[in-house]
């Protein structure tokens, strides 16, 4: 079935796996049981996933690594195949698996596969909490004008060892007087 006559960008999909496959065991040589699980989640229909991890993902795997070799196309290729087979048995039983093996490939080239959004907070409590006018006390010191935390000069007092009490106003002022 897989003869290099893939409907699909093969080259595409090999560079997503391997970027997805770095973020996930830190070698882009190969997707274990477990990455294979996650891209499922990510891009394909919740019924398939348990499919692809019970009966695809044993079949086209190196029994000796229990891996899919991503520098092996032959064994992308069977992959997606046989997860197009199963996809056909759950949805249409059509026997089209040309057009589901492309629809499950691009899906997981146009997805973003383990890049996750940080978004801005729409209530706007980051504003508010580096407010420093909102706050009193000790906790005022801990930002600056700008809003920018201190660190731990804002955190920690600092002892001054002049010999003077903290708010005694007339400091250096004893020689002045006599």
């Amino acid at each position: 079935m897989a003869t290099g006559e893939e409907n699909y960008d093969i080259d595409a999909l090999t560079e997503k796996l391997k970027a997805f496959a770095l973020t996930q065991t830190k070698s882009a040589a190969k997707m274990d049981s477990k990455t294979v699980g996650k891209v499922c989640k990510e891009c394909w229909p919740k019924a398939l996933q348990t499919r692809v991890d019970s009966s695809v993902f044993p079949k086209v795997m190196d029994k000796t690594t229990k891996s899919i070799s991503l520098e092996n196309k032959e064994q992308i290729r069977k992959f997606i195949s046989e997860a197009a087979i199963q996809y056909d048995d759950i949805k249409e039983k059509s026997k089209d698996f040309k057009k589901h093996e492309k629809f499950l490939a691009e899906k997981i080239i146009e997805s973003q596969l383990g890049i996750k959004k940080t978004e801005v907070s729409k209530t706007g409590a980051i504003d508010r909490l580096t407010d420093t006018s909102k706050y009193t006390g000790s906790h005022k010191e801990r930002f600056d004008e700008a809003g920018k935390g201190k660190g731990v000069e804002g955190r920690v007092d600092k002892v001054d060892k002049s010999g003077y009490v903290g708010n005694y106003k007339g400091q250096g002022t004893y020689d002045e007087k006599h």
